[in-house]
């Protein structure tokens, strides 16, 4: 089956030039004509409480996605935040096959950012349920290059996978975001590509973008 990650990147990072973002819509949009977006609240251990925004069609994103190929979370968020994040995304366990966590990203010192090795993590999985754990002894994961996407905010994700990269714009709060939907209709198209790594660096750019980011930060380096 198709495998297909999605990211939610917590590294600091500025975003010089040379990608292009998928759907990045938020500019030219009349604030009195915005619409509030669904939220919902969690409590972490320490008793402090988070409002977290939902992009919007992310529950209807998230079930399409599911249904249709093998789906991983993969965050660079630590787990006892993300953790009840997707609880209460996935709260019958069955979206997610994997749930990776910052621990499993790969950390890229010269970079000073976590970076999302699928290669890292793919070929053996690990279950955060028991359930989870069963499903994996059940079907291994396949490793299959190109047959995957990651799909994150923050282009640095990719540096070891930038071929399979979807970017998507930041979400704040923006209740006519349409990037989930431009993005389900980018897998639409996928579906019957052979090899999406050329077609994916075709339409986002991620290689070249990425080498010239790390070409310039070992020259500062050398500085």
């Amino acid at each position: 089956r198709d495998q297909q990650l999605s990211g939610n990147s917590n590294n600091n990072t500025s975003r010089n030039g040379g990608w292009n973002q998928y759907d990045n819509n938020r500019s030219n949009i009349a604030k009195e004509n915005e619409k509030t977006v669904e939220s919902f609240k969690i409590v972490l251990p320490d008793d402090d409480v988070v409002i977290v925004n939902k992009r919007p069609y992310l529950d209807a994103f998230l079930s399409k996605v599911s249904q249709r190929s093998e789906s991983h979370v993969f965050t660079a968020a630590l787990e006892v935040y993300a953790s009840p994040v997707l609880d209460t995304l996935d709260p019958t366990d069955t979206i997610f096959s994997h749930r990776f966590y910052r621990e499993r990203c790969a950390l890229n010192e010269e970079m000073g950012v976590y970076v999302k090795d699928l290669g890292g993590v793919l070929p053996f999985g690990t279950a955060t349920t028991v359930q989870r754990t069963q499903a994996r002894q059940q079907k291994p994961i396949i490793y299959n290059e190109k047959r995957m996407v990651l799909i994150d905010n923050n282009p640095l994700s990719f540096l070891a996978n930038p071929k399979n990269g979807i970017l998507v714009s930041n979400f704040y709060d923006d209740a006519k975001d349409t990037s989930l939907k431009s993005v389900l209709t980018l897998l639409d198209e996928l579906d019957d590509v052979e090899d999406v790594r050329p077609v994916l660096d075709d339409l986002f750019g991620l290689t070249n973008a990425l080498k010239d980011i790390v070409e310039q930060q070992q020259r500062q380096q050398q500085q």
